[in-house]
């Protein structure tokens, strides 16, 4: 059965709705690139509607930058979780290796449950849902057991930690050297990873494409005077060992 999002079916109502999730230690790039691009997807879109509506949630009212900002959230990842239903795109940003690893080991490990890491096991199960990872936010997927059977990238210092985590689970997935990587499996819902930090401009861009089209995505290129770029698979980039 194919499964297409319905971020992508041009009868679906805007604004689409995008959760961005936070957490200890996570990367501001990370999530204000792509923030900027879909909001100046919004200002240059042709018929002055907004296309994204963004809201980020996070475990407590200010979460604490690894740059040392501390951001707002519009809502608690447990009002997010419950409405898991509700969200077309889910925009996950990376940040600390040491930290996400330590969220993973107490969730999966029997020690304090992450209602960040429900939240994502939860909405893997949103078949029309998509959801672009940032960064080292491809790690959680990966401890998750969510990367089954897709192509993915992450941070190039991440790619082997992506992997450990995968063949630890038993998953089947191929991890690639990329700007972006587009996993457009028919039986999965769709998932598009982006490589370390500036990346996930790139694949923001490509993403604001698929739904609202090639002009509005050049024009807010253009605004941000911003060169894209494509995704530069490294075809024969061997992925070292990692963690």
């Amino acid at each position: 059965m194919a499964f297409s999002p319905r971020a992508l079916n041009k009868s679906h109502p805007h604004p689409l709705k995008v959760l961005i999730p936070l957490f200890p230690d996570f990367n501001t790039f990370d999530a204000n690139g792509p923030i900027e691009v879909l909001s100046q997807a919004n200002r240059n879109n042709p018929s002055g509607s907004s296309i994204f509506a963004l809201t980020l949630a996070a475990d407590t009212e200010l979460t604490r930058s690894i740059e040392g900002i501390s951001i707002a959230r519009d809502i608690s990842l447990t009002d997010a979780l419950a409405r898991v239903e509700e969200w077309d795109v889910v925009l996950l940003p990376g940040g600390v290796r040491d930290t996400i690893l330590g969220i993973i080991e107490g969730h999966l490990g029997g020690g304090e449950t992450s209602t960040l890491l429900t939240l994502l096991k939860r909405y893997a199960g949103v078949k029309d849902g998509l959801t672009l990872t940032v960064c080292t936010g491809s790690l959680f997927l990966a401890a998750l057991g969510l990367l089954d059977g897709r192509t993915v990238t992450s941070h190039w210092a991440a790619l082997g930690g992506v992997k450990s985590l995968c063949d630890g689970n038993g998953s089947k997935t191929k991890v690639v050297r990329a700007r972006w990587v587009d996993s457009k499996e028919d039986s999965l819902p769709r998932l598009i990873t982006a490589g370390g930090v500036a990346c996930g401009i790139d694949a923001t861009f490509y993403l604001v494409e698929l739904i609202a089209g090639a002009e509005v995505a050049e024009k807010a290129a253009t605004v941000v005077d911003y060169q894209r770029r494509g995704e530069e698979l490294q075809e024969d980039y061997v992925i070292p060992e990692g963690k």
